[in-house]
């Protein structure tokens, strides 16, 4: 007679989960509540995007259409570095019930906007609650499902990501197509209030970690603020101001961050896991490969479309599918790694990262030198390098953190990505304004852009490979404890 599967401890350790299970002991309903909560988020951006065109024919404001994006990703890193916090004071539920109704309240102030200063209050609490709630379903994969499911529901939460880079647009375009734009925000508010509900009907698990006497009773807005004004410092960088002046920004923002991290390190109650960019413990080294490769990455959605425009006529909608077809390989990849057993988690994140350093690579002697179609080999390169490593990512950095410390490091990862992609974007800015475009938009100019918006960040890609490297060493695993810290 056969033993069975579970009593190998070592081989139920190994074994890649069926799909199945994500199916049984109501993991769907919570995996549901996962992807709505991320969906809301992932497809935002795309939506407005379409409809603000058609809105400020009503409303106004053309000079500020940029912000209502720049205000929603700043407000979604600020609610994501918190959101480790909120969960250990107000439990998991309690967090994202309150990110719903941030979110929707967000939506319902843009969907009666009188004019533009209203419009961006409501995408401020847009990004609020839509930070939120992608922060708390990371910590909800590791409090709702068993670690050996993590890379499968991973794997689904991309798939959301996919879809919303598809979703996104066609809602948007609908409701603009038939003059009623401002049904696409209530539409969401609708969404965000039906997730708020299925919530507290269907996450209902006791507190973890801290109790409430001993977790933070207060905000920590001094820590807020340095994130939130290095952000916006950085921002400015890249925004076309001279050179002197986007150095100058660029190191403040620099100083800023380093300052918020070396109080929010020495705090009693932080909102990062203890020394989060560490490359001596699992913890630090998985928070640097994704700060890394998403900063090095983001280059490609920030000038990429204007690119292919200049040097091969692409048209926008051509533009913008090549480049959604990164997110689509990225779905797929995560689809088809999520079956890797945890045996293989080390080569499939090396693979990943170096995936990644090849698509820059790639990209730096494709963009100037063509044809278009040359760009799809790396585009697919980069989405499937993170694909198939970001659900192991995931589990590492979580499983390794202290106990007290998951939901933190839990939230930090997305939290992380969002701020390299605003670093990202703002140095990509600067690199595209000091090798030719601050004077304006020339063929000849977009050859030298085309290369270097892509090759000077190849330090940061071997960074994040040397970060990934460490994250798959054996020894070190764990992190440090909090009095070693």
């Amino acid at each position: 007679m056969t033993q069975p599967e579970t009593s190998n401890p070592q081989a139920a350790t190994d074994a890649a989960p069926s799909w199945k299970l994500l199916f049984v002991d109501g993991n769907f309903p919570r995996l549901a509540i996962l992807c709505l909560g991320v969906w809301l988020h992932a497809a935002d951006a795309t939506l407005v995007a379409t409809v603000m065109p058609v809105a400020v024919d009503e409303i106004g404001g053309v000079p500020f259409i940029s912000w209502t994006i720049a205000l929603y990703e700043l407000a979604s890193i600020i609610a994501g570095a918190a959101t480790g916090m909120l969960v250990v004071r107000f439990s998991l539920r309690g967090a994202m019930v309150a990110a719903a109704l941030v979110y929707a309240l967000g939506c319902v102030a843009s969907a009666v906007a009188p004019d533009m200063a209203v419009m961006l209050i409501g995408r401020s609490l847009q990004g609020l609650g839509g930070g939120g709630l992608v922060a708390a379903s990371y910590v909800a994969i590791g409090q709702l499902f068993p670690e050996a499911l993590w890379p499968r529901v991973m794997a689904a939460v991309s798939g959301v990501w996919g879809a919303s880079a598809f979703c996104g647009p066609l809602i948007g375009g609908f409701f603009a197509s038939i003059g009623l734009w401002r049904m696409g925000f209530w539409a969401f508010a609708a969404q965000a209030a039906v997730l708020a509900v299925a919530v507290m009907i269907l996450v209902a698990l006791p507190r973890k970690g801290e109790s409430q006497d001993e977790a933070a009773t207060f905000v920590p807005v001094g820590r807020l603020a340095l994130l939130a004004a290095g952000i916006l410092a950085i921002a400015v960088a890249g925004s076309g101001v001279s050179i002197a002046s986007a150095t100058a920004y660029s190191l403040a923002g620099a100083g800023l961050l380093w300052l918020f991290l070396q109080r929010d390190g020495k705090a009693r109650h932080s909102l990062f896991p203890r020394r989060p960019l560490s490359l001596d413990h699992w913890v630090g080294a998985g928070t640097v490969t994704v700060l890394a490769f998403a900063t090095t990455t983001v280059s490609f959605f920030t000038y990429g479309p204007l690119l292919m425009k200049v040097l091969y006529g692409a048209d926008p909608l051509t533009a913008g599918y090549i480049v959604t077809v990164e997110s689509i390989a990225w779905t797929v990849a995560a689809l088809a790694f999520a079956s890797a057993s945890m045996r293989s988690e080390p080569l499939i994140i090396r693979a990943g990262s170096v995936a990644i350093t090849l698509s820059v690579i790639g990209l730096a002697v494709t963009m100037p030198n063509g044809p278009l179609y040359a760009l799809l080999p790396w585009v697919v390169l980069a989405g499937a390098g993170f694909g198939m490593c970001w659900g192991f990512i995931v589990r590492r950095v979580v499983s390794s953190a202290l106990e007290a410390e998951r939901e933190k490091a839990a939230s930090g990862l997305p939290t992380m990505q969002l701020i390299g992609y605003a670093v990202g974007a703002a140095l990509t800015g600067i690199v595209a304004n000091t090798a030719g475009f601050a004077d304006g938009v020339t063929r000849a100019d977009a050859e030298v852009v085309g290369f270097w918006v892509f090759a000077a960040f190849l330090p940061l890609a071997l960074l994040g490979n040397l970060a990934a490297w460490r994250l798959t060493r054996e020894p070190n695993r764990r992190q440090p404890s909090l009095e070693a810290a």
